[in-house]
């Protein structure tokens, strides 16, 4: 008998073992990243992006390893990301069912990040209209951007620096990547925002797998781009 209650004792022990292991995994889902570490950034990296960030993961020599990875590994950082394939400043994500860079307040709580870097626009030339895309105005951009600036500047704290990338671009779609940069940069600079430029990062041969998505080396390279202007001082 005591045998047999043993038994059951450890089946019990494997089985909550599993329930919790399942529930940190979900409680992740949402912000995946590197581990916390003793860099220049102490308070770590919040990403919020679009399936640039949203594809890619953290493990060194995956051929699918993220941009956002190579910067927090290379500043000894933890970095969490919000993001969510198809989505942007005005278009929501999961072709059309997903979300929007301002419907996810959790990328602004507990405590304000060192960094946070808003990586998207590349999906904004178009805007969802009865679960199909249709090509957006400037004017919707101009106001999605605007007002998610307007969010991320009152959510955040002044010890936070916080990044604006332009829209990491392949080479399809030039007169789109003009138009929507243009549009991110000028908001940037009216909210008083660090820019950086990402233009020639996936733009170059073999750079992405299809045109949009990049590979490990347009991955590393849009990394390169970001530690670069990280290691530098903020403009004032």
């Amino acid at each position: 008998m005591a045998r047999h209650g043993h038994g059951r004792r450890v089946l019990v022990t494997v089985a909550l073992a599993l329930l919790i292991s399942l529930g940190v995994t979900a409680g992740r889902q949402g912000a995946i990243g590197t581990e916390p570490g003793t860099g220049p950034f102490p308070q770590g990296v919040v990403v919020v992006g679009d399936s640039i960030t949203a594809r890619y993961d953290d493990d060194p020599g995956s051929p699918e390893q993220g941009w956002w990875s190579f910067v927090g590994r290379h500043f000894d950082t933890e970095v969490r990301t919000f993001a969510q394939s198809g989505s942007g400043y005005q278009r929501p994500g999961h072709r059309c069912g997903g979300n929007r860079f301002i419907d996810r307040p959790e990328a602004f709580e507990g405590p304000a990040p060192s960094v946070f870097i808003v990586e998207g626009g590349r999906n904004d030339w178009a805007t969802c209209r009865q679960g199909g895309l249709v090509e957006s105005t400037d004017a919707a951009v101009q106001q999605a951007v605007n007002r998610y600036f307007d969010v991320v500047k009152r959510s955040l704290p002044r010890t936070t620096r916080i990044v604006v990338l332009g829209p990491p671009w392949g080479p399809l779609d030039p007169w789109q990547q003009r138009r929507i940069t243009s549009i991110v940069h000028t908001a940037a600079k009216r909210h008083g925002l660090e820019y950086v430029a990402t233009k020639g990062s996936l733009d170059r041969p073999g750079r992405t797998v299809d045109g949009v998505h990049p590979t490990l080396e347009g991955s590393k390279a849009l990394g390169d781009v970001v530690i670069a202007a990280l290691s530098n001082r903020p403009p004032r």
